[in-house]
C-alpha cells in the first residue's frame, strides 16, 4: 500500500498527460476518494501552481449536481493533487464503445446534463477545456457527471498549461480551433467540444478521422465535420444542424452557451425547451466529518435537483461502486501548437489598368482567421457569398520553396477527386464556398484603391503546411493556395480572410496556380518529389473537382493564362520548354523550346507577347504568342525567378534570386534599364492593383519589401512570417497576402489608403 500524505493509494483508475487518477482512502476523513496526482514537473512551475490553486478553488465552490465535487487540493511532498468525490459510473466513452450509437433521446439527455454543469462553470468564469466522453461519467441511472474541472482555466486565457507541463491540455478529437491557434478561450470553446460529444453520442464515431496531431489540428481549424446523419442514416436534419452550428469554426457562429446548445438539441427532438431538463437523481454525496473541515470544499456537496425524478431503487452510491471512476485519461502528451496552414498558389494577373493579380475586396476590420468551411454534404450555415466581378486577365505566378514541413493526411469524405471542402448556402449561382468558388463572374470592373508606400500588418491566418504560392481569382472573392508538401490546394475566402476548404491534388504537390479570366477554372502546376509526375491539374472552381490532368514537361512551374482565357502557358523547369494548353479541351497544342530552366512566365496586357524567366540561364525570353517564335533574349541578374509585366508601361520587373536584385527591363528595347538591390533571395514580385507599387518577397528575410514603381526606390520593409514565398493582391487592391512557407500562415497586409 503506497501512502501519500493522509491518503492510502489504491488502484489506478485513469492516466494521461496531466497526471494519474487513483482510487484512494482518505484516512483523515475516513472515506474513499478519487485522487488525481499531477506530473511532478507542474510543481516546479510557479505560474502553473498559482493558476492551479486559484482555479481549483473556484471549481470547488461549484454546487451544480453534475460537477464532480472537489474535496481538497494542494501539494504534498512536492506533488500537486486534487481530491475528488468517487463516483459509481462508467465513462461515457466506455458506454458508447459498449453500446454503439446511443439513440437521439438518450444522447440529448446526457448532453443536456453536461450542459448544466458547463453553464454553472461558465457563470463563474471558468472554461473546462477538456470536455470529452472520457471526462463524463454515467451512473447506472443515466445521471451524468463532468470530471476534471480541477484543470479548468479562467475564460480569456490563451496560454495553455500544456506549454508549461509538456502535455496537451485538451484531447485533440474535441479541441476547438481557437485552442490550436493560441487564441482566447471562453464558454464557446466548451460548446464546440460538447457538440463533438453530441456527434459521438449519436454516431459512435469521432467528428474527424485520424489520430495524429497534425491531421487533427488541420481538420479542426479548416475542415467541416460530417453531419451525424451521414454516419447514422435516419438522424433528423435538425439534430445535424445543432451539431454543425455547435462546431462552427468561428466562435461567434456557435451557440453562446452550452445550455443554448442543449435546448436546441431538445427542440430538434420536438421536446419543450422550457425549464430544466429532467435527469436522474445523483448519488448522494458523502460529507466530511465535522471534526475535519476542508478549507475549500464548502459548496462541494451535491444535492439532487428538486425537479429530478428519484433514482431507481438499488442505484449504487459513490462508496459502494465496484466500477468506480472519476477522472479519466487526459489528452496524450504533446504540445499545443498553432495551426499552420500554408497556401501555395500561382496567381493570375489581370489585364488592363490593374496589376493582373486578383486582389481582395475592401477589407472590413480583421476577422478571426478560423471560421472554416462547413462540410461538403452540408454547410454550417455560413452566409452566402456571391461571386464577384472578374478582374482583368489572370496571371499565374508565385514561386515555391520546397521546405520540409509536416504533411497532413486528412482523410475525409469528399468528391471523387479527394476534395475536402466546405459549402456556403446561398441562392442562385452567385454562392461559393470552400472549394466551390462560384464559376464565372459578372463582367464588372472593381474600383481600384490607391496603394500606400508603407503597408501595415492586418492579421496572420493559418492556412495549412507549406503554403508556397497564393493566387487570387479575378473575381477577387477567393484565392487558391498551393500547399506543396501537403499535396493539396487550400481555398481561401478573401472577403473574410478565412480558409473555407481544401482540394486534394492527385499524384503530387501543387506548385503554382493560375485562373481563367472568369474565375471558373484554376490551373495548378503539379510535380512530386522525384519529378516522376509533371502535369497541370484543371480544377472546376464551382464544384472543386479536378476535371482534367494535362501532362507537361518536367517540373512545371509558374504558369499563366492568356488574357482571353484561351491558352495556358506552362514553363517546364527541367525540360527547357513551355507547354501551351488549349483551354477549350485541355489539350497540349504545342511545346516551345527555350533556354534552360524556365521558371516563370507572364504575358503582355494584349496577350501578344509571352515573357519567360530562364532561371539558370540568367535570361529573359520574349516570345510572339501568334507564331510561338522567340523574338529576343535579354541578360538580367543571376537566377531570375519571378517576373511581372507592367500593364501601363513597357516595363518588366523580375526578381533575381541568387544576386539579391530586381531587374527592370524595357520591353520595347529589351534592355535592363535599372537594377534595384533587395533583401536575401527574392522569390516573388507582385504589383499593386493601381500599379504604383510592387511587393517583393525575399524568402530568407522574413519580410516583404515595397517598391515605388515610378522612382524605383524601396519605400518600406514589412515583417512577415518565416519564409515568405509569394505575395497576392486582389483586383481592388486593398489588401495583400503573403504566404509564409515555414509557418504555414498567410500574413494579411493593408496596402491601400483609407482616404
Amino acid at each position: 500500500m503506497t501512502v501519500f500524505g493522509q491518503y492510502e493509494i489504491g488502484e489506478l483508475i485513469g492516466a494521461g498527460g496531466m497526471g494519474q487518477v487513483h482510487r484512494a482512502f482518505d484516512t483523515r476523513r475516513n472515506r474513499d476518494v478519487a485522487l488525481k496526482l499531477l506530473p511532478e514537473s507542474t510543481s516546479r512551475d510557479p505560474i502553473f501552481q498559482r493558476r492551479f490553486r486559484q482555479e481549483s478553488y473556484a471549481v470547488a465552490k461549484l454546487r451544480e449536481p453534475h460537477v464532480v465535487p472537489i474535496h481538497d487540493y494542494g501539494e504534498i511532498d512536492g506533488r500537486l493533487f486534487i481530491d475528488m468525490r468517487l463516483v459509481d459510473g462508467k465513462p461515457l466513452a466506455q458506454v458508447i464503445e459498449e453500446t454503439g450509437p446511443l439513440g437521439a433521446e438518450r444522447a440529448v439527455a446526457l448532453v443536456a446534463q453536461v450542459a448544466e454543469a458547463l453553464d454553472a462553470a461558465h457563470a463563474e468564469g471558468l472554461v473546462h477545456r477538456d470536455i470529452k466522453p472520457s471526462n463524463i461519467l454515467v451512473t447506472p441511472s443515466d445521471f451524468a457527471y463532468v470530471v476534471d474541472f480541477g484543470l479548468a482555466h479562467a475564460a480569456g486565457h490563451t496560454r495553455s498549461w500544456a506549454t508549461v507541463s509538456g502535455a496537451t491540455l485538451g484531447t485533440l478529437d474535441y479541441m476547438a480551433p481557437e485552442r490550436f491557434e493560441n487564441r482566447e478561450v471562453d464558454a464557446r470553446t466548451d460548446v464546440y467540444a460538447l457538440a463533438c460529444v453530441l456527434f459521438e453520442c449519436l454516431t459512435a464515431a469521432k467528428p474527424f478521422p485520424g489520430s495524429d496531431l497534425p491531421s487533427q489540428m488541420y481538420a479542426h481549424v479548416y475542415l467541416s465535420p460530417r453531419r451525424p446523419s451521414e454516419v447514422v442514416p435516419g438522424i433528423d436534419d435538425a439534430l445535424d444542424d445543432v451539431v454543425v452550428r455547435g462546431m462552427a469554426k468561428d466562435p461567434a457562429e456557435r451557440y453562446a452557451g452550452a445550455g443554448e446548445l442543449a435546448r436546441a438539441a431538445r427542440a430538434a427532438l420536438g421536446a419543450s425547451t422550457s425549464g430544466p431538463v429532467p435527469v436522474p437523481e445523483p448519488a448522494p454525496s458523502v460529507s466530511a466529518p465535522a471534526s475535519a473541515p476542508v478549507p475549500v470544499a464548502a459548496g462541494a456537496s451535491v444535492s439532487a435537483p428538486p425537479s429530478a425524478p428519484a433514482a431507481p431503487a438499488g442505484a449504487a452510491t459513490a462508496l459502494d461502486a465496484p466500477t468506480t471512476t472519476v477522472a479519466t485519461a487526459e489528452a496524450p502528451t504533446g504540445t499545443e501548437a498553432r495551426t499552420t496552414a500554408v497556401p501555395t498558389s500561382g496567381r493570375p494577373r489581370t489585364a488592363g489598368p490593374s496589376s493582373g493579380r486578383a486582389a481582395p475586396p475592401p477589407a472590413p476590420a480583421p476577422t478571426p482567421p478560423s471560421s472554416p468551411p462547413p462540410s461538403p454534404p452540408s454547410p454550417p450555415g455560413r452566409p452566402a457569398e456571391s461571386a464577384g466581378a472578374p478582374a482583368p486577365s489572370p496571371r499565374g505566378r508565385r514561386t515555391v520553396l520546397l521546405a520540409a514541413a509536416v504533411v497532413l493526411l486528412v482523410v475525409v469524405v469528399a468528391v471523387t477527386v479527394g476534395v475536402v471542402v466546405g459549402r456556403s448556402t446561398g441562392s442562385g449561382g452567385g454562392g461559393f464556398a470552400a472549394g466551390q468558388q462560384g464559376g464565372a463572374a459578372a463582367p464588372t470592373r472593381p474600383v481600384v484603391a490607391n496603394s500606400v508606400a508603407t503597408p501595415t500588418v492586418a492579421q496572420t491566418v493559418p492556412v495549412g503546411p507549406t503554403p508556397g504560392y497564393m493566387e487570387i481569382a479575378p473575381s477577387g472573392k477567393f484565392a487558391y493556395i498551393a500547399n506543396r508538401q501537403a499535396g493539396m490546394v487550400t481555398v481561401f475566402d478573401t472577403t473574410r480572410n478565412t480558409v473555407t476548404g481544401t482540394i486534394a491534388v492527385p499524384e503530387g504537390g501543387p506548385q503554382f496556380v493560375a485562373f481563367s479570366p472568369d474565375s471558373s477554372r484554376a490551373y495548378v502546376s503539379v510535380t512530386n518529389q522525384d519529378y516522376s509526375v509533371s502535369e497541370v491539374a484543371v480544377i472546376d472552381t464551382g464544384t472543386a473537382a479536378v476535371v482534367a490532368r494535362v501532362p507537361t514537361g518536367k517540373r512545371p512551374f509558374a504558369l499563366h493564362v492568356s488574357p482571353d482565357g484561351s491558352r495556358v502557358y506552362v514553363p517546364n523547369h527541367d525540360s527547357s520548354s513551355i507547354t501551351v494548353i488549349d483551354t477549350a479541351d485541355d489539350s497540349v497544342v504545342t511545346t516551345i523550346v527555350v533556354a534552360p530552366n524556365p521558371h516563370w512566365v507572364d504575358l503582355s496586357p494584349d496577350g501578344t507577347r509571352l515573357y519567360a524567366a530562364n532561371h539558370e540561364s540568367n535570361l529573359l525570353t520574349t516570345i510572339d504568342t501568334g507564331t510561338d517564335a522567340i523574338l529576343s533574349t535579354t541578360p538580367v541578374g543571376k537566377s531570375p525567378h519571378s517576373i511581372v509585366r507592367m500593364p501601363n508601361s513597357p516595363m518588366l520587373l523580375n526578381a533575381n534570386y541568387d544576386d539579391n536584385t530586381l531587374s527592370v527591363t524595357d520591353t520595347d528595347t529589351n534592355r535592363v534599364v535599372a537594377t534595384v538591390p533587395t533583401q536575401d533571395h527574392p522569390q516573388d514580385i507582385t504589383l499593386a492593383a493601381d500599379n504604383k507599387h510592387a511587393y517583393i518577397a525575399p524568402v530568407d528575410a522574413n519580410s516583404i519589401q515595397v517598391l515605388d514603381t515610378q522612382t524605383l526606390q524601396i519605400t518600406a520593409t514589412v515583417p512577415t512570417g518565416r519564409g515568405p514565398t509569394s505575395v497576392a493582391v486582389g483586383p481592388e487592391g486593398r489588401q495583400a497576402y503573403v504566404t509564409n512557407l515555414l509557418d504555414g500562415t498567410v500574413t494579411v497586409l493593408n496596402i491601400a489608403s483609407t482616404a
